[in-house]
């Protein structure tokens, strides 16, 4: 049985349980079959994890010798933590870089997290949906083709573009870019010399050398570059090279300036940041992939969103503020340590407005069973709940609620949509 479809018969079967069963001895059968689902969803997990591991090496978290090793011997490396459960990534895919997979099970507020400062848009204005697509084609109902060789392919039960010449591939807006916006994918090429270089608006540019304004440039040497050359860079991200990495972009403009303040992650790794940086304002973003048939390349997990007002701001005006800051683990409520700016936000409002009270808020999208995804909510926003009272925030401003997938804000009939719908929404309850 699927995960989906195993979480998705248990509401059916606790409705049967609670109608055949008194009242006491019911109780007592719910919670035995709510147990039975939970470990068969977990199964599932392991199954697929372990198809995407079959062949891999496993070693101990911070263990570079073990991952040396796997690698001279042409063999993956995936690493376990203390528990003997495989690190993997905010898509649930095992991460094969021996510091990556560190910093991956970092608590948020730790470690180099401590400075990370990306926070993604609130409000999604396009999220790349590769799940019905064809294999072998192109997925031109979402993505214009401009030039090249690009193809939809399944690689360990994940579709991915797949690309295999130098291709420009242009990602449509609903809209002209804000000021604030930000830009999710992952990318990974397959030698340190390929490439991707992202420009905002639709340009058709033949030569980085030529394009006036600043662009993103992700490869080994990652940066936010100018007319060919690296304005802010890190060199030696072989990570890219070697697995999907995620890519994230956050461009803050004023209206009453002429420049953008622009932020490049690879990873954990802040590979470049401009503090007056020219990008123009489009309806459109250009990916220029530099790849071969025999060195492809393969992106993924495109998610463009705009921002909204700051955290208090919100809850000043409009009594919520809504984020997909502050993230999980795949069906999971573990913090993810990339939540560390938005949780840092909200303790910070917490504490310099000493009255303030709050709920916190768990939504999910419709995959799954109502009754899961209510139950996983609810986990999720305790735990929230949870970490601010370890930095000090009394418990009694702090409530929390499940929502699960009762209150959508977009169509879970798609991607998009469903990206929307997963978010914590932060409720002020009092002054």
């Amino acid at each position: 049985m699927s995960l989906c479809r195993a979480v998705q018969s248990l509401a059916a079967i606790l409705t049967l349980a609670a109608s055949v069963h008194p009242v006491g001895a019911g109780a007592q059968v719910v919670d035995r079959l709510r147990k039975r689902v939970e470990r068969a969803a977990e199964n599932e997990v392991g199954r697929k994890l372990e198809t995407a591991t079959r062949d891999a090496v496993r070693c101990a978290l911070g263990d570079k010798a073990c991952a040396d090793k796997a690698e001279k011997e042409g063999k993956t490396a995936v690493f376990v933590d203390k528990e003997g459960k495989t690190v993997v990534d905010s898509r649930g895919r095992p991460i094969t870089d021996a510091d990556a997979a560190q910093r991956a099970t970092d608590v948020p507020g730790s470690g180099v997290w401590r400075n990370y400062d990306f926070v993604p848009g609130s409000t999604v204005w396009f999220a790349l949906d590769l799940t019905g697509e064809p294999i072998g084609r192109f997925p031109a109902s979402q993505l214009e083709f401009v030039s090249g060789n690009v193809q939809v392919v399944d690689r360990g039960g994940e579709r991915l573009l797949e690309v295999t010449s130098n291709s420009v591939i242009r990602v449509p807006l609903r809209d002209t870019l804000p000021d604030d916006y930000t830009i999710e994918l992952d990318f990974q090429a397959s030698a340190p010399h390929r490439a991707m270089y992202l420009l905002v608006g639709a340009t058709q540019v033949r030569s980085m050398n030529s394009y006036p304004n600043h662009y993103f440039h992700v490869a080994q040497a990652t940066s936010i570059a100018m007319r060919g050359n690296p304005v802010s860079g890190i060199q030696g991200l072989w990570r890219i090279s070697r697995e999907m990495t995620p890519v994230k972009i956050q461009v803050d403009g004023d209206a009453r300036q002429p420049t953008d303040y622009a932020i490049l992650y690879a990873g954990a790794d802040r590979a470049g940041q401009v503090p007056a940086a020219s990008f123009p304002r489009a309806r459109a973003i250009e990916l220029h992939v530099a790849a071969t048939r025999t060195e492809p390349a393969y992106l993924g997990g495109i998610v463009v969103a705009v921002h909204a007002d700051p955290l208090y701001d919100a809850l000043s005006k409009a009594g919520t503020f809504t984020t997909r800051g502050i993230q999980f683990d795949s069906d999971s409520d573990k913090l993810r340590p990339e939540s560390t700016p938005t949780l840092n936000e909200l303790v910070k409002a917490l504490a310099t407005h000493p009255t303030l009270r709050v709920e916190i808020e768990g939504h999910t999208d419709s995959v799954g069973a109502d009754a899961y995804n209510r139950d996983l909510s609810s986990r999720r926003a305790r735990a929230v709940v949870g970490w601010l009272a370890s930095q000090g925030i009394a418990a009694s401003r702090l409530t929390s609620a499940g929502k699960g997938e009762s209150e959508p804000v977009g169509d879970n009939g798609t991607e998009a949509g469903r990206q929307q719908n997963r978010r914590v929404v932060i409720r002020r309850t009092g002054a």
